[in-house]
């Protein structure tokens, strides 16, 4: 039996005996398994916590052909959206392929949800899924789609690629993707240290300064395909750019590999690859094309370069890559991490990525850790395995806490929604800054998990039920701040000394709180749309939730509800 099934398999079962709240849904053991299969293959895939990933989740009866979905929007009007598909066989000794029918329900189900004109019979977790993607691509949104098909066994077999082929041939803006329980343990287990030897072509610079070295020059895409089949994306722990698939800029360093005019000037197109290591050495006296062997090699920059070279290269195999190459830039800085962290923030600052593990040994990241300790929780400032034991829901990730502390106390309900990617660098500053302490961010994600699971509640108020899968942001925000009113209190004043008054009265009124903020909101929506709700269209109302105009007129100082 594959060794990674069985450690996935008891990585499903502890998630199942460990968090059984997430399969309450679930009428019996095998969809059980299935359903925290799914939950760890997307936490791996996104590179995020489990309880992060349950939001994500839309599977069951009515879920369009797909059983959860990410949506992140990006820059210049194009929006990544990664779609999944998860077949689970509790056969460990079998290694069946991802059947070719749900490769073809796949195809149908981008078809159906990519297009405003065609209507689905959805579930509600679904429906909000697809309603917030037509509300983007009414708005001028281009969307990237990357399906991600899941299983433990192998990829889908000639007949589902030829489905694959025959919709989707020449359109850039689709992608589909294998990932199995082998993916599963590669992305979660710790980065060995690459050593690995690079070869140059022609002539490089070299030079030592500030006690550090660095080579500059040009490397064949070939070798970058090499690298990237004997490391894979260990090669890319320290990039802090993740790759979601195709994009406009991916797209661009395809059609130039790919262009036979083009290809020759690969290297004059694009921007290069950043690599460090603890340590290089080549034969300098030889006068070019240096065999560079390099220890603890990482690429730090020019991951998105990486991984469409590798994909380019692996479906168009027949194409002659002799004479492209890119620019390399080599920097020898030891183990000196503060050093490889400038560097990386640096290289990486031309839009915006996440910076999570980044900030993570800023002094207030390192503070909000051992206050939330002393208060009883564990705060995670880096991403870390993603095992069972961790997905606790007294285990904060430093993500949610951004999420969290942007929509409520920052009062940018609409901004925590849609600007996911940006919560490290655009917006660090405003979320972490005003001292914010544990007990506030504490009790921001309290309110925020609480509002978030709540939207999945149905209610036969049509008002109600019409604007709730869009507006839990905003009704945390408007919690956050009645408790605020409620306990004549500033957010400056929620400390350690009354971090336990202040969470009890939110515990112990929160459906109240919830029943309040939710139906004051319905009246500012009416008011600003001069419409009732049941009677619009969901993706208007899911315009309305990525606009600043509803906090600043109704919400940012709403007065104490009765």
């Amino acid at each position: 039996m594959n060794i990674a099934k069985q450690i996935v398999d008891n990585q499903v079962l502890n998630l199942l005996k460990e968090n059984p709240e997430y399969f309450a849904d679930k009428p019996d053991d095998e969809r059980k398994k299935s359903k925290a299969f799914l939950l760890l293959a997307i936490s791996a895939f996104l590179d995020t916590e489990v309880s992060d990933a349950v939001k994500y989740i839309t599977e069951g009866g009515g879920d369009g052909g797909f059983d959860a979905a990410y949506i992140a929007q990006e820059q210049d009007s194009l929006i990544n959206v990664i779609l999944f598909q998860t077949k689970y066989t509790r056969d460990l000794e079998k290694d069946s392929n991802f059947p070719a029918n749900a490769i073809e329900k796949a195809v149908n189900t981008i078809k159906g949800v990519f297009d405003p004109q065609k209507k689905m019979d959805l579930n509600e977790s679904s429906q909000k899924v697809v309603t917030d993607i037509h509300s983007y691509l009414l708005d001028g949104y281009i969307p990237m789609i990357t399906f991600v098909c899941i299983n433990n066994g192998s990829k889908w077999n000639s007949d589902a690629q030829n489905h694959i082929d025959n919709n989707f041939r020449g359109q850039p803006q689709v992608q589909f993707e294998h990932f199995n329980h082998d993916d599963i343990i590669k992305y979660t287990t710790k980065t060995k240290k690459i050593n690995a030897t690079v070869q140059f072509k022609g002539k490089s610079i070299r030079e030592d300064f500030n006690y550090k070295s660095v080579i500059l020059g040009r490397v064949s895409v070939k070798e970058i395909f090499r690298l990237m089949i004997e490391h894979g994306d260990t090669l890319l722990e320290k990039n802090i750019r993740k790759y979601l698939g195709v994009n406009a800029v991916n797209e661009g360093i395809r059609n130039t590999l790919t262009n036979e005019d083009k290809r020759g000037s690969f290297f004059f197109f694009n921007n290069g690859i950043t690599m460090v290591c603890s340590k290089f050495s080549a034969n300098y006296l030889q006068e070019s094309n240096w065999k560079v062997i390099i220890e603890e090699l990482q690429i730090i920059n020019g991951g998105q370069t990486c991984k469409t070279i590798f994909h380019t290269m692996s479906e168009k195999p027949e194409i002659d890559y002799s004479n492209v190459d890119v620019l390399v830039r080599l920097y020898e800085v030891s183990s000196d991490e503060s050093v490889i962290q400038d560097i990386t923030f640096a290289t990486n600052s031309q839009s915006p990525v996440d910076f999570r593990d980044l900030r993570s040994n800023n002094t207030e990241q390192k503070l909000l850790e051992q206050g939330a300790h002393e208060l009883g929780y564990a705060y995670r400032r880096k991403k870390e395995a993603h095992t069972a034991s961790q997905a606790n829901l007294d285990a904060i990730p430093s993500s949610v806490a951004a999420e969290s502390v942007l929509a409520i106390w920052r009062v940018s309900p609409h901004i925590a929604k849609h600007k996911k990617h940006e919560f490290f660098s655009t917006y660090y500053n405003l979320i972490f800054s005003d001292d914010l302490n544990a007990a506030q961010m504490i009790i921001a994600v309290l309110i925020f998990r609480f509002c978030d699971n709540f939207r999945r509640k149905s209610t036969n108020d049509k008002e109600i039920q019409a604007q709730r899968a869009f507006s839990q942001y905003f009704i945390a925000m408007i919690i956050g701040r009645q408790i605020l009113l409620e306990m004549g209190l500033t957010l400056q004043q929620i400390t350690h000394s009354n971090f336990t008054q202040v969470r009890n009265l939110f515990e112990q009124n929160k459906d109240l709180l919830h029943q309040k903020a939710e139906a004051f909101l319905v009246e500012c929506l009416h008011d600003h749309l001069k419409s009732e709700l049941y009677g619009m269209d969901g993706r208007t109302i899911a315009a309305v939730f990525r606009r600043f105009d509803i906090v600043e007129k109704y919400i940012k100082n709403c007065p104490l509800l009765p």
